[in-house]
């Protein structure tokens, strides 16, 4: 029986999954046929256009909320571009692609706001004087629906101004122009503000989905729920997109085109896509199972409930500094100090197993999928994920803290008895660590919130699939160092940049 007989049922859903794949990507490239997307930089700030092929339209500027990127508001911009506007996308200091932090305190209007809005500010002047007599549409994304109301309030080229998932408290009955408010079914808090601020103009009894005021003055105000939405797939729905076009329809008393776009759906896809076939060519891979780690339960629980405790108690009074970005820092030192306790409750035949092998690449492989395979998707259709500039020395500092703790989940994982349980039980405890770390530092480390979520998907997704690919062609070494390595890239990438 040849290698094909044996794995015929293998190599077709290998071939069924790599098919979704190419067409889910092939339906992302085909929603922007007709449109041309470039970069430009300006005051230093990257600059994400698109546009209609050959065609200037009006300017839509697009920021996106805290600890998201340019790339998130992708599908709102393609949308616009479609009916005929020139979208502006852009990445806030200490985020995306920025090369700069931020600085101050982001829930503060005379923090971090300041800086958001000056370098806001600076992107609208440039290309509303690049364009002679232009007026402007600017939208915002959760932290960014203050920005861009603060900014429309002051801009009198601001036609109007639309915030989604709404935070702001600047709006009043007639600054800014034409205000239209988007939040997600799911998001009632936001939906019960978005009432309030109609409320607070004098208006009785303020319902979603009703118009108030009028477009010709820039009076006009309405609140929307989007269907079906949270936070983030509001930013992905193709209710929004129409919702959006027809506002400006009236703004403008014009008809645009509605195109709407799947870029939601189908990155989805390509995801499931990506990862089912990750599973398939690890069971065609040949079977290899070294000697399993001798470490029992009773240790694992003991290790995690001292490193839980003990590390966030420590780095409250003293820690090392690695760099000079607050939550990265203390991330490094986290996670370094929480390793080093683990290794401590190590049978010491533990480490022999462990330095046996080391399959370079397993190692290569394995980092070069999650980061510019699937990774790749992520930077394009989700979130940056490419770490730049600055973040590139970031990235290999973080080593210090990411490969001994990633190597350390991959070793309980590679345990003879209860792997799975007390692999995952160090993910739980490394994680409630954090939390702690965050109740003892607060607000300091308010930041190091966004990173333990980081952590959870990394969790979800990476760890989930290099353990698939341990149980069937074990190596603990190159598997953990693999993680390791993609877990400092994810934190040098898509945590934000701030000093204090």
């Amino acid at each position: 029986m040849t290698i094909i007989q044996q794995h015929s049922k293998k190599i077709f859903t290998l071939a069924i999954c790599l098919f979704l794949a190419y067409f889910s990507f092939a339906q992302l490239t085909k929603s922007e046929i007709g449109l041309e997307t470039f970069e430009e930089n300006i005051h230093g700030s990257p600059i994400t256009i698109t546009k209609p092929i050959g065609l200037e339209g009006d300017l839509i500027f697009i920021a996106h909320g805290y600890a998201g990127s340019s790339s998130f508001m992708r599908p709102i911009a393609v949308s616009l571009a479609h009916a005929g506007y020139t979208t502006i996308r852009f990445d806030f200091k200490g985020h995306g692609r920025h090369p700069a932090p931020y600085s101050g305190d982001i829930t503060s209007s005379s923090g971090a706001t300041q800086i958001f809005l000056k370098q806001t500010n600076k992107i609208i002047d440039h290309y509303l004087e690049e364009r002679k007599n232009t007026k402007g549409i600017i939208i915002g994304h959760s932290m960014a629906s203050d920005i861009i109301f603060r900014v429309a309030s002051l801009n009198p080229s601001i036609l109007s101004s639309i915030g989604i998932s709404n935070y702001t408290d600047v709006i009043n009955k007639t600054q800014p122009k034409n205000v239209l408010i988007l939040n997600g079914e799911w998001e009632p808090h936001l939906r019960k503000k978005a009432i309030n601020i109609l409320q607070e103009m004098g208006i009785d009894e303020p319902k979603e989905n009703r118009l108030y005021g009028f477009f010709n003055d820039g009076t006009a105000r309405k609140a929307l729920s989007i269907p079906n939405t949270d936070h983030v797939s509001i930013l992905y729905s193709t209710v929004t997109q129409k919702a959006l076009i027809n506002w400006l329809d009236n703004i403008e008393n014009s008809s645009h085109t509605i195109k709407t776009n799947h870029i939601g759906i189908w990155t989805v896809i390509l995801l499931i896509s990506l990862t089912l076939s990750f599973c398939v060519i690890s069971r065609l891979i040949e079977k290899k199972i070294s000697h399993k780690f001798n470490i029992n339960l009773t240790r694992c629980f003991s290790a995690n409930l001292t490193s839980g405790l003990i590390t966030p108690l420590i780095l409250k009074f003293n820690f090392f500094i690695f760099v000079p970005f607050p939550a990265h820092n203390y991330l490094i030192n986290h996670l370094l100090l929480y390793s080093i306790i683990t290794y401590m409750f190590f049978p010491k035949s533990t480490f022999k197993l462990l330095m046996k092998k080391f399959n370079f690449a397993i190692c290569i492989g394995l980092f070069f999928f999650y980061t510019f395979i699937f990774g790749g998707v992520l930077d394009e259709f989700v979130s940056s994920f490419y770490p730049k500039s600055t973040r590139i020395p970031l990235f290999i500092v973080l080593f210090i803290g990411c490969i001994p703790m990633a190597l350390a989940v991959q070793i309980y994982h590679g345990a003879r008895h209860h792997s799975f349980l007390m692999g995952n039980l160090t993910k739980a405890s490394l994680i409630l660590s954090l939390v702690l770390a965050i109740i003892l530092n607060s607000p300091d480390l308010i930041i190091l919130a966004y990173g333990i979520l980081l952590l959870l998907l990394f969790f979800l997704v990476f760890s989930f699939l290099s353990n698939f690919l341990n149980k069937h062609h074990e190596n603990v070494l190159s598997i953990g160092v693999a993680n390791g390595i993609t877990l400092a890239w994810t934190f040098a990438s898509a945590l934000p940049l701030y000093i204090p």
